[in-house]
């Protein structure tokens, strides 16, 4: 790999598989990833303010917050591949025509069902399929993606007495909890953007990564859904879905910035990596800081105190993620602030809480839990680094990037500008599944076995597909990673190649499956429509962004030894790799 300096420019490679590399070219004006621009660089320091957005107290829901179209994977395509409903041949077309609820899936109806019409038939096929662990996995992001928060489906295994609750999330189809979605144009589009949710939230790495899902839902339904938010709140959990114990309330009476309890996640900042940043609770912009740690001492145990974090996660005091910061006074405030120094990866979660915590279940007061924390926002401002151009070896300096004033709360557009794809088609319909699929495959008895369908190497579901963005280089390595069970086994969907404009760049191949790059119903968000398959197009594809390009697959990107962090994801990127 080289890299030369130029000004204004930085050159590089870089690949997003292991199967190889492409080349691009970064330049100061250019467009952000194909989404909106990035806000104006900056000269010196800046301020902005959030006003009415408060901290949420609890834990997070865990796939959507209010602000924002944010969601998390994590269904195994094993799962998705090998379950008894979508992939059964005699369930598939029976929970369609009924509604997804829990009269639909009980085991213990069977005297109610001694009827000869369609819905007796359907209902009785449907009893005993949720016995199967996988399947009810697959359940649980059916019910998130279809149904709206306040809706769920519940299952009883009247074998062991458990009951297991499947609460709506996303609410892309809430229709379907009272009604089938087998009719209709509005049945079409439910099951269209059902299953573009679910091939979105496929995940073949065992992680929970976060991602922004775009697309045109139900908009006389919830206006906005599927659109980019104007914050992101911060990841309460791990990548491998652990909780966050700062998040979790205190045992006993904690004091301070060290301790990992009784924290509030907030939202994501950006800002331009090494820059100097200054981020303070209330409302009243930050101007002049300073190192004066006596102001500091005797405040208020209720003042408001800050921890940040690396990226769009929370972290315990001393992981990793966790950005050495100190705590200064500015303009005379009665709260103090947090300088830190911007990340590499250019993105910075925000937790805060009072600065003593008082232990769970003690009585409100003083001597019981600290009272509610009033919230007027917070101010950031930022200044540039330091520092000029970075050496790499005595031949080959980089250019650091332009600054950019720090922004809190980040938008969702700014915080996931990596355009991974689009995912569409159907699961459901005329002939959905590979043909080698028969009745007794995927089959659950009523003693809870289930009878798996072989390995067929072949995408299971015949009208389902996805297509790359701007940044993928390597069309077989993407499918076997992204969309299949295992290297060797089935795929939830077939990889048709580039979603957009295919690049004139050595074997890149000559693709273009959307004919839309961007839907009308949101300007600008990006998202792809009209994308081809079986011959036609499909009107309900969803987009997903990333904030990491390597997050949902197996592999990381290429590592070149000596290459310093240039935080890539921010360097707009004028001519893209391999689509």
């Amino acid at each position: 790999m080289m890299i030369y300096r130029i000004p204004g420019l930085l050159v590089f490679c870089l690949g997003l598989s292991s199967a190889g590399a492409g080349c691009a070219v970064a330049g100061d004006d250019a467009s952000s990833l194909g989404g909106p621009p990035r806000s104006a660089q900056g000269v010196g320091s800046t301020t902005s303010v959030l006003d009415g957005i408060e901290s949420a107290g609890g834990g997070l829901v865990p796939y959507l917050d209010a602000v924002q179209a944010v969601y998390t994977n994590g269904l195994s395509a094993e799962a998705l591949t090998r379950n008894a409903l979508i992939t059964n041949v005699r369930a598939n077309p029976a929970m369609v025509r009924q509604p997804l609820a829990t009269s639909t899936y009980a085991d213990d109806s069977h005297d109610d069902r001694e009827g000869d019409s369609q819905d007796d038939r359907d209902r009785e096929v449907l009893r005993f399929r949720l016995r199967h662990e996988p399947t009810r996995e697959v359940m649980s992001y059916l019910v998130s993606c279809a149904l709206e928060q306040g809706q769920s489906v519940s299952y009883t295994d009247t074998r062991t007495g458990e009951t297991y609750t499947f609460p709506g999330e996303i609410g892309i189809c809430p229709q379907w909890g009272v009604q089938g979605v087998h009719e209709g144009p509005a049945g079409a589009k439910c099951r269209q953007l059902v299953t573009a949710c679910l091939l979105a939230l496929v995940n073949p790495t065992g992680q929970s990564i976060t991602l922004s899902m775009r697309g045109q839902a139900f908009p006389e339904h919830r206006p906005g859904l599927l659109s980019p938010g104007p914050s992101v709140r911060v990841g309460a959990a791990t990548e491998d879905d652990d909780a966050i114990a700062s998040f979790g309330p205190c045992k006993t009476d904690a004091r301070g910035t060290a301790r990992n309890c009784g924290w509030t996640a907030d939202h994501v900042g950006s800002c331009s990596p090494g820059s100097t940043v200054y981020i303070g609770a209330g409302g009243e912009p930050l101007e002049d800081c300073d190192d004066d740690l006596s102001a500091v001492l005797g405040q208020s145990d209720n003042d408001t105190i800050l921890r940040v974090c690396n990226g769009i996660h929370g972290c315990n005091a001393g992981s990793p993620a966790h950005i050495a910061q100190s705590e200064v006074r500015c303009d005379d405030r009665r709260q103090p602030a947090l300088r830190f120094q911007c990340p590499n990866s250019g993105y910075f979660s925000l937790m805060s809480g009072p600065r003593v915590s008082r232990r769970a279940g003690a009585a409100p007061g003083k001597d019981g839990a600290s009272p509610p924390r009033g919230s007027a926002g917070f101010s950031v401002a930022s200044r540039p680094p330091l520092v000029g151009p970075l050496p790499i070896d005595d031949l080959v300096t980089v250019e650091p990037p332009p600054f950019r004033d720090a922004v809190y709360p980040a938008p969702e557009a700014d915080v996931f500008r990596w355009r991974e794809g689009a995912f569409y088609g159907t699961f459901w319909g005329a002939n959905p599944l590979h043909s080698k699929f028969t009745v007794a495959m995927n089959e659950v008895d009523e003693d809870g076995t289930f009878h798996q369908a072989p390995v067929s190497g072949e995408p299971v579901f015949q009208h389902a597909f996805a297509c790359t963005g701007e940044f993928w280089n390597d069309q077989i390595a993407y499918q076997k990673d992204r969309l299949c069970a295992g290297p060797d086994d089935d795929c939830v969907a077939h990889s048709v190649g580039a979603c957009g404009d295919s690049h004139d760049i050595a074997d890149c191949p000559p693709l273009h499956q959307c004919s839309v790059d961007d839907g009308v119903l949101v300007k600008g968000d990006g998202d792809f429509h009209e994308c081809a398959g079986d011959g036609g197009a499909w009107r309900h594809p969803i987009t997903v962004y990333l904030n990491n390009p390597s997050a949902v697959v197996r592999g990381a990107p290429l590592v070149f030894p000596g290459l310093p962090a240039l935080d890539v994801p921010r360097v707009p990127i004028s001519l893209p790799l391999c689509p």
